[in-house]
């Protein structure tokens, strides 16, 4: 494992995650939770994929980790839903989803051989997109059940 990509990549992301909530107005106090969410997750992410886990198992671990950290640097441990949702977007699969918008501007203009490429680039990014956001909402559903049991004596709201 490379520690130092590693520890970048998770600072980018703990930022992107704190401009996230700033372009969402989130209230300040929110502001460094996003940015610890957003990095926790990128490193959690990152590590599991360095001990061979897939990107999508890894993607899955990583959000319902999200959501755990939020909870645990919570008030009363109730989480704003702003935290979560900025923490897990780092998440996403921003380039796949890119490459699917230009999938499908290539398959309008393309023909013959070309539109054959274009289609299996355009359907690769579609399984990429689906998949990925697919893991993050059973992460995010993983680690709300158990924040919940974890918390469930003490009346928590998640």
């Amino acid at each position: 494992m490379d520690w130092p990509t590693i520890l970048l990549n998770s600072l980018w992301a703990g930022l992107f995650a704190a401009g996230l909530g700033v372009l969402l107005t989130a209230p300040s106090r929110y502001l460094v939770r996003n940015l610890l969410c957003g990095f926790v997750g990128r490193g959690t992410r990152d590590i599991c994929m360095g001990w061979s886990l897939g990107q999508h198992w890894s993607t899955l671990i990583a959000a319902a980790v999200v959501v755990m950290v939020a909870v645990a640097v919570s008030r009363r441990h109730t989480v704003a839903p702003v935290v979560l949702i900025c923490g897990v977007l780092p998440l996403g699969a921003a380039v796949a989803m890119f490459n699917l918008i230009l999938g499908l501007m290539r398959v309008s203009a393309a023909t013959g051989e070309a539109l054959t490429r274009a289609s299996v680039v355009l359907t690769a990014s579609l399984g990429t997109v689906f998949t990925t956001s697919l893991a993050i909402a059973i992460g995010l559903g993983a680690g709300i059940s158990i924040a919940g049991f974890l918390r469930r004596d003490e009346g928590v709201a998640v």
